[in-house]
Parts: structure tokens; C-alpha cells; sequence
């Protein structure tokens, strides 16, 4: 009964005499992982990630050990959803977009207690006044989605390939990639530049007297952003601001971090690069190469103070594109008085060749490593990934 509603709704929206165009989209990437990692203890991946602490008689974090692991995996993350557009009239128009990650080698949701975590928006849309969203999205300074205004456009990797490979927040920070509660404003293009607003009202803790969304005892989120665009360039800049106000939150300190980057094309090639600051920072980096800030036995932490930078470069060869990035960065622990300073780097190399208009095949290559003072031994980490990638 339930799946005879949903089809014949979806009918109707589909149908003539309503003005709707709705579309079904997806992104679906697999192939085969070779993995090399001698991690810090508390790193392995965006769920496992944990903050360590320093015991009495302890003054440095210990290793995870060694890792070697073939197995299924994937340069980016797979991803389905729907969107629905109805035009108003010749000036405005109303989109929802609902997206969802999934795992294409176990059918698992990418966060299985959230439908659409990706996004899940509804938006006025007006060729006069610029665009008006509001729901769960991604968040401005990340590299990723319909609201974020980096992405690859930034780095020939985008935010990032598999674990460690390429692009930028594997020396940077994508933290609090998403926020529900949001509502992000993008202005009409002014001879190619656009202005970028966002804030959410953070989520309600009923767990805690009067932490309700949008009041001072929950965390809440702002960004602004501009970007610039010409025929042979891409310039963006933003920077954002994490009101902290949850008591179950592990920083104390308000966060803020500001990113500039861009792209020119060059003709026989497209570089690119990115310039980071970061200020008490929760974490830094992404999937194996994510790393919360160490403390001592306290509850909270003022996270890490930090800058990097990336370079890039692709290139067409032999009917394909060749993509090559590089970054370094350095921090400081601002939990610790001595043994607090961090430097990590990162490279990534691939080539991605089209069998089609929506199918290509790749071969990627990232190496990753870091030296803590706060650590017992130096970190690093390698990958290989040979996959295929359709998008419909």
C-alpha cells in the first residue's frame, strides 16, 4: 500500500498538468583499496576518530600500529537523491533537493540514523533577488554539495580522494561538515562575483534545561563567503564562525577558520591552490588522517591553532585527465604548555579517463605523513585505488 502511494505520487508530480520537473540523480563509485597506515593512537577514519588524553605519568600518544589492508573501497563518496523543481512564474521558482551517501559495498545508509544527511532542502529561487535555501546542508567552507564553495573547483582532488589522497582537508579542516537548521542566501552574480550567507540555529538538547535551537546553550553556525568567477579563473574566499554554547561540547573556545582558493586555466594545464588559517580547532584532516587534539584529563579542550596550504594541477593526457596536489601544514596543541607543535604533509596523484559522458574509470595514489611533538613515533600513511565511477 505504502509503495502504490509513493509511485503514484511521484506520477503526479511527473504528470502534465503539474508544472513540477522532478529528477532522480545519483553517484556511484567502487573499486579496490591497498591500504599502509602507522597511525597515532585515536586516528583510523571519520568513525573511529577519538580524542586521546595524556595520563599522569604519560607525556606523549602512543602508535595505533601498523596496518596493511586490501579491500573494497572508493575514491569518493556514492551518493542518490531527488530533486523537484516548480517554476512560479518568469522570475521565480521553488527547489527541493534531498540527497543521500551510501556504502555500495555493504547497501548501508552513510549515517544510519539520518535520511538525506547529505541535504535535505527547500529553496526560493529568484533571478532578481539570488537564491534562499533552508534545511540541513553542507556548510559554506566545506568542499562539498550545492552550498559549499570550494570543492574542486579549489583543488584537482576536490576536498579529498579515499583516505588520504590529494586535495585539501587532509592538511586543513572540513570540521562540522553539515548543520541542520540552516538557511544559506546566495546573491544574484554581479559580473561574476557572488556574495554567500549561512547560519544555523543549531539543534535542541532536551537533555539540557532551555537548550533549545537558536538559543544561547546550543552551537551555532555562520559563514560568509564570495566567490568570483571568469572564463579562464575561480576565486573564492570565506571564512566561518562556531558559537559554542552546548555543555557537551569538546571545545571550549569559539572556533573560526578562513579559506581562500581558487583556480586559473592556463591553457595546456589548470593549476590550482588553497591558504588556510584555523583557530581552536577541534580536529584536522579527514578519514585516516583525521586527528583530534590531545589533552590532558579534562573535559574540554581549546583544539588546535593552525594554517595550510595546498597546490595543484591536472591536465588532459592521452584522451584522460592527470591530477596532481600538495599540502602542508603546520599547528600548534593549545592544550599542552611544551610538546604541542604539529606538521603534517600530504601529495596525491591520479588519472581519471572517460569511457562515456557519465562513466570513468581511475587510478589514484596518496601519501600522507606527520611528525608531533606530542606523538611517540612519526605518522604515515599510503593508498592505491583502481575503481570506476557512474553518474546518472
Amino acid at each position: 500500500m505504502k509503495k502504490s502511494l509513493l509511485c503514484a505520487a511521484v506520477a503526479l508530480a511527473c504528470s502534465p498538468a503539474f508544472a513540477a520537473d522532478v529528477q532522480l540523480f545519483g553517484f556511484f563509485d567502487q573499486g579496490i583499496a591497498f591500504l599502509n597506515e602507522n597511525l597515532a593512537a585515536g586516528m583510523g577514519g571519520p568513525n573511529s576518530a577519538k580524542q586521546q588524553t595524556f595520563g599522569e605519568d604519560q607525556d606523549k600518544i602512543g602508535m595505533a600500529g601498523r596496518k596493511n589492508q586490501v579491500s573494497l573501497g572508493t575514491g569518493n563518496v556514492s551518493t542518490w537523491g531527488i530533486k523537484l523543481t516548480e517554476q512560479i512564474n518568469d522570475d521565480f521558482s521553488v527547489g527541493i533537493h534531498l540527497e543521500n551517501g551510501y556504502l555500495p559495498d555493504t547497501g548501508e545508509l552513510y549515517m544510519s540514523n539520518v535520511l538525506f544527511e547529505r541535504e535535505s532542502t527547500i529553496a526560493l529561487n529568484s533571478k532578481t533577488y539570488g537564491q534562499l535555501k533552508m534545511g540541513r546542508m553542507p556548510a559554506m567552507l566545506t568542499g562539498s554539495g550545492t552550498t559549499g564553495i570550494f570543492n574542486s573547483r579549489v583543488n584537482p582532488f576536490g576536498a579529498g580522494w579515499g583516505n588520504m589522497t590529494g586535495g585539501w582537508k587532509f592538511v586543513g579542516t572540513l570540521a562540522s561538515a553539515r548543520h541542520d537548521n540552516m538557511f544559506n542566501y546566495r546573491s544574484p552574480s554581479f559580473n561574476g562575483v557572488t556574495f554567500h550567507v549561512q547560519h544555523s540555529f543549531g539543534n535542541t538538547d532536551e537533555n539540557v534545561e532551555g537548550a533549545e535551537e537558536g538559543s544561547s546553550k546550543v552551537n551555532r553556525y555562520s559563514a560568509l563567503g564570495v566567490t568570483v568567477e571568469g572564463d579562464r579563473y575561480f576565486l573564492a574566499a570565506g571564512v566561518d564562525y562556531l558559537k559554542m554554547g552546548s555543555k557537551k561540547a569538546t571545545v571550549t573556545n569559539d572556533s573560526i577558520k578562513a579559506i581562500v582558493g581558487g583556480h586559473y586555466d592556463f591553457g595546456s594545464f589548470k593549476g590550482y591552490a588553497t591558504v588556510q588559517y584555523m583557530d581552536n580547532i577541534q580536529y584536522i584532516g579527514g578519514y585516516s588522517t583525521k586527528e583530534f587534539a590531545p589533552k590532558f584529563g579534562s573535559e574540554t579542550t581549546k583544539g588546535f591553532d593552525a594554517w595550510a596550504v595546498s597546490l595543484g594541477a591536472d591536465t588532459k593526457v592521452w584522451g584522460g585527465t592527470a591530477k596532481f596536489s600538495v599540502g602542508y601544514a603546520q599547528a600548534e596543541n593549545q592544550n599542552l604548555d611544551d610538546n604541542k607543535d604539529m606538521v603534517r604533509m600530504n601529495l596525491g596523484i591520479g588519472y581519471v579517463y572517460p569511457l562515456s559522458k557519465r562513466t570513468s574509470i581511475y587510478g589514484i595514489g596518496g601519501y600522507f605523513w606527520e611528525d608531533a611533538d606530542y606523538n611517540e613515533d612519526k605518522i604515515y600513511a599510503s593508498e592505491v585505488i583502481v575503481g570506476l565511477m557512474h553518474r546518472f
